[in-house]
Order: structure tokens, then C-alpha cells, then sequence
């Protein structure tokens, strides 16, 4: 299958209305003490210190994130929108245009998958949440993950189920088809 690179909202969800339920206000008010974290930091390894340092697997702010994540799956408004199968699922929590930072908040849910290839133009931010033990996300376990802009990879889980919350700058993320190497 060839996919022409292009650049599109996250989880391909083109609706301007987006899913909601009795908690998602409840988290997208802790997102934005995230989002407050973020905002005019570079997406970079000291990032990625800094928000393992601060929102860290053991505290209560990621805790709290991965709690409502979890709520919000079986409400229906987080990983409501199937990728490949029930292993695989993506939704979108709000539009980059709906936060002062310009950030897309998307959630995911992947099981035992290596995902559609894609480039993050301006980088990507993860919060991992193995449900199983030992399961990662691109070879890293509970805590966060930072993309660069220009990076480009298979979103691959490994080990079991990760749920994820991840930040898109201005919500870009182009799918494509990987490198042919030669």
C-alpha cells in the first residue's frame, strides 16, 4: 500500500465536533497544566528529562492523566477511532487550535503493533501507560517520550498494551511510506 506523504490532523478525524463524555472536561483541565509545562519549550532530549522529572510515572499529575485516559476509552471519547483492528486506535482529545500553545492533544491505543510510519514536522511529545507488564512504546516504558521535529518512525508497541496521551505542535504529523533502503 503507498501512502503519499501529506499532512493531516493526527487521527485523521476531519469532524469539527469532537468526542466527548461526563470526564473529558475533567481531563483536559489536567492537560493544561502539561500544556502550561510546554509552552515555548524546544521538543528535545532536555524536554524529555524535564518532563520525567516533573511528570514523572510516579506522580500524581501522570497518574491522574492516565487514569481519565483510561475512563475516557470506556466513556468513548479517547481511542474511539479504529487504525488496524481492535490493536490499534487513535482519537483525538482536542484541536491545536483549542489551547494557547498550539498543540493537538491525541490519545492512542496500541497492543502488540507496529503502526503506520510517519514524520512529526515539529516533533512529538508521548506520555506512555504499559497496561501490561513490560510493555513499551518504541523501546520505552511508563513515563515520556520526545520526539524531535524532522523525526520520522513506526509508532511500535511492544510487550503487551500501551494507552498514550501525545502532543502534536500544531497538530502535524505527515504519514508516509518508510525509506526504501537500498
Amino acid at each position: 500500500m503507498s501512502i503519499s506523504p501529506v499532512t493531516m490532523p493526527s487521527s485523521q478525524e476531519k469532524g469539527d465536533v469532537l468526542p466527548s463524555g461526563p470526564s473529558k472536561p475533567e481531563m483536559m483541565a489536567a492537560v493544561a497544566s502539561v500544556l502550561s509545562f510546554l509552552k515555548d519549550k524546544p521538543l528535545d532530549e532536555q524536554l524529555e528529562i524535564e518532563l520525567n522529572q516533573r511528570f514523572g510515572a510516579t506522580s500524581e499529575v501522570y497518574s491522574e492523566l492516565l487514569r481519565l485516559l483510561r475512563v475516557g476509552i470506556e466513556e468513548g471519547w479517547a481511542c474511539y477511532a479504529e487504525i488496524d483492528g481492535p490493536d490499534y486506535r487513535r482519537g483525538q482529545l482536542a484541536k491545536s487550535t483549542e489551547n494557547a500553545n498550539g498543540y493537538s492533544v491525541e490519545t492512542g491505543m496500541l497492543k502488540n503493533v507496529l503502526g503506520n510510519y510517519h514524520l512529526h514536522p515539529q516533533g512529538e511529545i508521548n506520555m506512555i501507560g504499559p497496561e501490561d507488564d513490560g510493555a513499551t512504546f518504541c523501546g520505552n516504558g511508563a513515563g515520556w517520550k520526545v520526539f524531535a521535529p524532522g523525526s520520522q518512525h513506526f509508532p511500535t508497541v511492544k510487550g503487551g498494551k500501551v494507552t498514550m496521551l501525545f502532543f502534536l505542535p500544531g497538530g502535524e504529523i505527515e504519514y508516509m511510506d518508510p525509506p526504501r533502503h537500498k
